[in-house]
């Protein structure tokens, strides 16, 4: 038995992390196109993302370094990516199962109707989503979680006026837009 020579150590890390500035200006492009990926063209959700992943590498900045960022970023990118579209596929379900309530007797969809009813899921989640920030969230907490415009108030601290409001306007502009809006679904 032969005794294998010890390999060279490999090299410390930099003493220094990355500069969080310098870490933004050299990879956010990078972030935002690997984000694209996943979004199927949607820019504002993998503008979304991109923010995601800067505020995770903001929160760990300290032991960030040069050698190892751009791998980290490429793997955080990926994690948030998948559990916002995670978040996604659930807020589909959840408005189909508004749109379309489980019935004990229901019978196996024909593909006319398994396309009619997954055309209306689409057309009801695009609707949400073109409702301004706070509208949109306010209406998927009213309508997808169920809570009263109290618990609406108290979860995002605002007054349950202001949340009485952004219903309104929220349903009005549902409303002109074709959709039916009462006991909370579209």
């Amino acid at each position: 038995m032969s005794r294998v020579p010890h390999s060279k150590a490999p090299p410390a890390l930099p003493d220094r992390p990355v500069s969080f500035d310098t870490l933004y200006e050299e990879h956010s492009e990078a972030v935002f196109f690997w984000a694209r990926r996943y979004a199927a063209g949607r820019s504002g959700w993998a503008e979304d993302v991109t923010h995601d992943v800067f505020l995770k590498a903001w929160e760990h900045r300290a032991w960030l370094r040069e050698e190892d960022v751009r791998g980290w970023l490429f793997r955080v990118t990926q994690n948030v990516a998948l559990s916002a579209l995670r978040r996604e596929n659930t807020f589909r379900r959840r408005i189909a199962a508004l749109l379309f309530p489980p019935q004990h007797t229901e019978t196996e969809l024909t593909p006319e109707a398994a396309l009619e009813r997954r055309e209306a899921v689409r057309s009801a989640t695009a609707a949400l989503d073109r409702l301004p920030g706070q509208e949109r969230v306010v209406m998927a907490l009213k309508m997808l979680d169920d809570l009263s415009q109290r618990e609406i108030a108290q979860l995002l601290s605002l007054s349950e006026g202001y949340v009485s409001k952004l219903i309104s306007r929220a349903q009005g502009r549902l409303s002109a837009w074709g959709w039916k809006v009462d006991d909370g679904a579209p």
